[in-house]
């Protein structure tokens, strides 16, 4: 089996996602909804606006995909309190996704990181490694250590592995509860394996980043690797369940 944790359902696209990933063979996908569908730090009206289409589009897929309920840590702490009861008291979200509105490091952060342990979900930020062309609030993997050891009973997902590399893994070595899904980027030689190696295959889950990649290359990034078939099906399957209760 295998579910894909990391898939935007983009205004108008949805549809054609889902059935992408029927077609080569998902069983399960989590939306993380069109996050910079209006600008790098949205305000709460478009922020609740993200989250109701996820929800539609949620339930909309009769049970084939679940959602994370995104948000913007810098917004008052009264309305991200009310977005986070709100979504994470349904069945249909799962977990938090952060993007680039603040760096993870931020101490606007501390609510929504106290919110996901209260309610045992998962945090999935965005996460690059990038020498141009970096967004001012874009995190880094040396970001995503520093927040996961102010919070180690978080469960964080730090996101992109082949835009994080062998320094992102280096970084968040140490961090026990930080997972890497293998989205981002073109397949990567050796580096699923050197992941593999150095944190072991329980803190990999498998991510498409689709549509912005396509299904069949980010499958075969894992399907191909030189790696046992045990380790293959945490990374796409078992891994997942065990994180969103899913």
């Amino acid at each position: 089996m295998i579910t894909d944790i990391h898939t935007h359902n983009f205004a108008g696209r949805t549809a054609d996602v889902l059935k992408e990933a029927a077609a080569n063979k998902i069983d399960r996908i989590v939306l993380l909804g069109d996050v910079l569908r209006h600008c790098a730090a949205q305000s709460a009206e478009q922020v609740r606006a993200i989250n109701d289409d996820t929800l539609n589009d949620v339930r909309n897929a009769g049970g084939y995909a679940c959602g994370f309920c995104y948000l913007n840590p810098l917004l008052a702490p009264e309305f991200l309190e009310e977005e986070m009861a709100r979504c994470l008291s349904l069945d249909e979200f799962r977990g938090i996704k952060l993007e680039i509105s603040v760096c993870c490091r931020d101490k606007s952060l501390d609510l929504l990181m106290a919110t996901a342990i209260r309610y045992d979900v998962p945090v999935l930020q965005h996460t690059w490694y990038k020498t141009v062309n970096k967004y001012p609030g874009e995190s880094d993997p040396s970001d995503v250590a520093a927040l996961a050891r102010r919070f180690p009973e978080a469960k964080i997902i730090m996101a992109h592995l082949c835009g994080c590399g062998v320094r992102g893994i280096e970084d968040i070595a140490d961090c026990p509860n930080v997972t890497v899904d293998t989205s981002g980027g073109q397949p990567e030689a050796g580096l699923v394996e050197f992941a593999v190696r150095r944190i072991g295959s329980h803190r990999l889950v498998y991510g498409s980043d689709a549509p912005c990649r396509e299904f069949g290359t980010q499958i075969a990034k894992v399907m191909e690797a030189d790696i046992s078939d045990a380790d293959k099906e945490a990374i796409f399957y078992k891994n997942s369940s065990e994180l969103l209760k899913w």
